[in-house]
């Protein structure tokens, strides 16, 4: 499909992909940071979301492989081959991955920020496979009746979504009802005319099409086990120490460094999930 994005600036390329529940203007305040420094950067908007809906979608629309493909494509249109490298945040992390791993475009580097390099990883599939709780992904296997909710609560939604909600209990409460729609807790990571923004952009669309991506567990399975091989160029894995989107087990650690010859993880000390926005630097000095 075609994806709305925006590419300015003159020099070796970058492209920023956004996770949810964002949009292409997440990356603003680094994208000009990029342009200061002779980086020709390119944001799209993921499939789904307000400026790249799809008509008539099903949420099969939505699966790892499309959506890896839309970001191949883009590459290609735009000719986005001077040094390429692409950053991913949340969601986006977790295409890039993809791209990265399919091995159809030429990439020189990616930086994946507080999120996996699949989806669903294996303690989140885990969970759904045996009930374990009550998580907010467990809901969204249900798009429809999970926009329902989110939908007409817009303000609310935006406002307990960008806030920093830190790992500092051994299982925190990540139902639906906690982390988008009730007395979620921590620290507004952003200012109330950048919320104004969030939902006049949404306003008039749903949620539905980006929780589609959450919805697609057993064919995205299928399709990257075609796909998934050792990556070949230099990954790294930046995340927040207090991050609960993402936390960092030894064992995800492990299997991390086995995806490459050439992986490193960094950890941002303070930061949680919306490291971009809260500790911009550590994401520019990676790709600068």
């Amino acid at each position: 499909m075609n994806l709305t994005y925006t590419i300015e600036g003159e020099g070796s390329d970058v492209l920023l992909l956004h996770g949810f529940p964002s949009n292409m203007y997440f990356w603003d305040e680094i994208k000009k940071e990029l342009i200061k420094n002779n980086k020709r950067v390119t944001v799209p908007e993921q499939r789904g979301y307000p400026l790249s809906e799809i008509k008539d979608s099903l949420v099969s629309d939505f699966n790892i492989e499309s959506l890896a493909k839309d970001i191949e494509d883009l590459i290609k249109e735009l000719d986005l081959d001077n040094e390429l490298t692409i950053v991913g945040h949340d969601w986006g992390s977790i295409v890039g991955w993809a791209v990265i791993s399919r091995s159809n475009v030429n990439i020189n580097k990616f930086i994946s920020v507080c999120g996996g390099d699949e989806f669903p990883s294996t303690h989140i599939y885990n969970k759904l496979r045996f009930n374990l709780g009550d998580h907010y992904i467990t809901s969204f296997q249900d798009p429809e009746k999970s926009s329902n909710e989110i939908d007409p609560n817009l303000e609310s939604f935006f406002r307990l979504s960008y806030r920093d909600v830190y790992a500092n209990v051994e299982e925190p409460d990540l139902s639906l009802k906690n982390l988008f729609t009730q007395g979620r807790t921590g620290k507004l990571v952003v200012d109330d005319d950048t919320i104004n923004n969030y939902i006049n952009h949404f306003k008039g669309h749903s949620l539905y099409q980006p929780i589609c991506w959450y919805s697609n567990i057993d064919l995205n399975i299928e399709l990257s086990n075609e796909w998934r091989n050792k990556v070949k160029i230099p990954v790294t894995f930046l995340y927040g120490e207090l991050d609960v989107a993402v936390k960092l087990t030894d064992k995800m650690s492990e299997r991390l460094m086995n995806l490459g010859t050439q992986i490193t993880i960094k950890e941002v000390k303070g930061a949680g999930h919306w490291l971009p926005l809260t500790h911009k630097e550590s994401v520019l000095n990676e790709i600068i």
